[in-house]
This record gives structure tokens, C-alpha cells and sequence, in this order.
């Protein structure tokens, strides 16, 4: 059983927030990637992944001395975070929802 990390832990860092919306609209990357999509430095953004690995968010995946990174989606939690992150940044705006009401 991967262990359990509270949610304000995985959200408290913009830095790991930027990391998973980015995993979930592109899916896979290497960490050199992640880095420079979320305007991150390198070690900053292997300590966030290091973590998120750590609570079963993320997985890694070493092919030779490429290091990729993807959502663990088996775990329940993260399919619910990812539908989350997904529908914040890619569903209507509250401004639209107000005028349709």
C-alpha cells in the first residue's frame, strides 16, 4: 500500500502543482522537460518528482540515463486529482457558468 500524503502536502508547492497539470494534459516526460514547461530548475523540479514518487503521485520510469515521468493513474486518488487539474484549466470559465444560469 503506497503511502498516504495529505493534500495540502502534494498542493502546497506551486512547484509540484505546476509538475502535475503539467503530467496531466501532456502525459510522459523526461525530467529535463518538466523542468523547463513548469520554469523550473533542474533540482527543483527532481526534489518535487522525488516526492510525488514518494507518495505514489508519480511515476518513474529510467530508460538508460533517461529518467520519465508520468501520473500514476492505478491510483485512485490521482485519477480524481488529474480530473480535477483537467477541469479547472480546460472547462468553462466561472464567468461563463454565471451567464448561463
Amino acid at each position: 500500500m503506497p503511502p498516504r500524503t495529505s493534500l495540502a502536502r502534494v498542493l502546497s508547492s506551486s512547484g509540484r502543482i505546476k509538475i502535475l497539470t503539467v503530467l496531466s494534459n501532456v502525459g510522459e516526460l523526461h525530467l529535463s522537460e518538466i523542468a523547463r514547461k513548469t520554469d523550473q530548475s533542474y533540482s527543483a523540479t527532481d526534489r518535487h518528482l522525488q516526492d510525488l514518487t514518494e507518495a505514489s503521485i508519480v511515476e518513474e520510469h529510467d530508460y538508460g540515463r533517461v529518467r520519465m515521468f508520468r501520473l500514476n493513474l492505478e491510483n485512485p486518488r490521482v485519477k480524481i486529482l488529474r480530473q480535477l487539474i483537467l477541469e479547472w484549466d480546460n472547462g468553462p470559465s466561472p464567468r461563463a457558468i454565471e451567464e448561463q444560469a
